[in-house]
C-alpha cells in the first residue's frame, strides 16, 4: 500500500464514526439550518470552481458556508438532502453536506461541487468544461434501481477520491437527471474516467484504459 492509500485509509475510520452523529438545533441564529460540531480536524472548505456559473441559491449557500468557516471549526449541517444531478454531456453536480477525502488523505468540506465525469478536466476532481472540447456525449441516464428510500432528513456524505480511479461515496445520496430518472444509494462508486458502460457508476474501465487523475 503506497503512502497516499495509507493516508486515505487512516482518515476514513474517523469519518465513519461521525456519520450518524445527531445534530443539535442552532439556538443562536434565526436561520433554518441544523447545527452540529465535529471532533474531526479543522479544515477549510473546498474550493468552488466556476463560481461565476452558479445559481443565486448556490452562491448564497456558498456564502453561508464560508461565513460558518470563519471560526476555523468544522462546518454546520445544512438542512438539505444530499443530491447529485447527472447532467447531460456534463459533470455531476453535487449538493449537500459533503465531506471530501482527497487522494493524499487530506479532508475538506463543501456544500457544492461539480465533479468531472468525462476524464478530461485539467483541474480534477472538479469540472473545467473540457467535456465540451472532447465532445463527451453521455445523456446522463440512470439505469440502476434504488437501494434505500429517499429521505429529506439532512445527513453527511463522505466522498473519497481514489487515485487513478473513481470517487466512492458513503451516505444517503439521491442521484437524478433531467430525464426524470432517479435512484437513491447508501454507497457506491462514480465513474470519472468517462469510459464506464454503466455511467454514472464505475465499472472498472479506468483500469483498462490506464486512467490517470494526475494533472
Amino acid at each position: 500500500m503506497d503512502d497516499t492509500s495509507k493516508a486515505t485509509a487512516k482518515a476514513l475510520p474517523e469519518l465513519d464514526r461521525e456519520t450518524n452523529r445527531p445534530g443539535a438545533k442552532n439556538q443562536g441564529s434565526s436561520s433554518s439550518f441544523v447545527a452540529y460540531m465535529d471532533d474531526g480536524p479543522a479544515t477549510t472548505p473546498a474550493s468552488k470552481p466556476q463560481s461565476e456559473n452558479l445559481t443565486n441559491s448556490a452562491k448564497a449557500l456558498d456564502r453561508w458556508f464560508a461565513e460558518r468557516q470563519k471560526s476555523k471549526g468544522p462546518p454546520r449541517l445544512l438542512e438539505i438532502p444530499n443530491e447529485a444531478l447527472i447532467s447531460s454531456a456534463g459533470p455531476i453536480n453535487l449538493t449537500g453536506n459533503l465531506t471530501l477525502v482527497m487522494e493524499d488523505g487530506s479532508v475538506s468540506y463543501a456544500n457544492h461541487i461539480s465533479l468531472c465525469r468525462c476524464g478530461a478536466s485539467k483541474s480534477k476532481p472538479s469540472c473545467d468544461e473540457h467535456h465540451l472540447d472532447v465532445e463527451f456525449l453521455n445523456s446522463g441516464r440512470i439505469l440502476q434501481a434504488s437501494d434505500v428510500q429517499h429521505s429529506e432528513r439532512p445527513c453527511k456524505i463522505t466522498l473519497s477520491f481514489i487515485k487513478d480511479g473513481p470517487v466512492t461515496f458513503r451516505g444517503r445520496l439521491r442521484l437524478h437527471n433531467n430525464l426524470g430518472q432517479e435512484c437513491v444509494k447508501q454507497r457506491g462508486s462514480l465513474c470519472r474516467c468517462g469510459q464506464s458502460a454503466s455511467k454514472p457508476f464505475c465499472d472498472g474501465s479506468h483500469e483498462k484504459i490506464g486512467f490517470r487523475t494526475g494533472r
